[in-house]
């Protein structure tokens, strides 16, 4: 295997998610977003993929970067967000490569939401450094069951879920 099909994953613990979670309603009502940066950035890695729904889900993710290199290319697991232990977040570090235009093709294995089963999307990356991306499986958008959000902290995430 090369250096570029190579990636660090973490499955991000229960007992983070929930600090994190805990966090996030705290900072929320108070309005502080940087409380939320700095758990969202212990959590979160280049790529990160959440599942939104109450059951498991399963399939593969291919990363190409702009210079036409597969980054990326692994199976996963997610756990549902119900889940007794397991975070329902996948993280992916070491991805990035250079700036630039990247694809990201992901499949779902057995399971269809609204009538998708994959997300074939090119992204931007400016900032190898501080972008991230959160691809969110049974995302609150009906129109975008599977959702792909680039930015450089938790809370650039949250904003562009509400702005579509």
């Amino acid at each position: 295997m090369n250096q570029h099909t190579r990636s660090s994953f973490d499955s991000v613990t229960r007992r983070r998610a929930l600090a994190v979670g805990a966090s996030a309603a705290v900072a929320s009502t108070a309005g502080c977003s940087t409380v939320l940066n700095a758990i969202g950035n212990r959590i979160f890695e280049e790529v990160n993929l959440l599942n939104q729904l109450n059951q498991e889900v399963s399939g593969s993710i291919e990363v190409v970067d702009p210079e036409g290199e597969t980054v990326l290319d692994t199976s996963f697991d997610v756990p549902s967000t119900e889940s007794d232990g397991n975070s329902n977040i996948v993280a992916y570090a070491d991805v990035w490569t250079t700036t630039g235009e990247y694809q990201v093709d992901l499949e779902l294995a057995d399971t269809v939401i609204a009538g998708t089963s994959e997300l074939n999307q090119r992204f931007s990356i400016t900032s190898t450094e501080e972008e991230i991306v959160a691809i969110s499986i049974g995302s609150s958008d009906e129109s975008e069951p599977i959702a792909l959000r680039v930015g450089e902290s938790f809370s650039d995430l949250g904003q562009m879920n509400e702005t579509g």
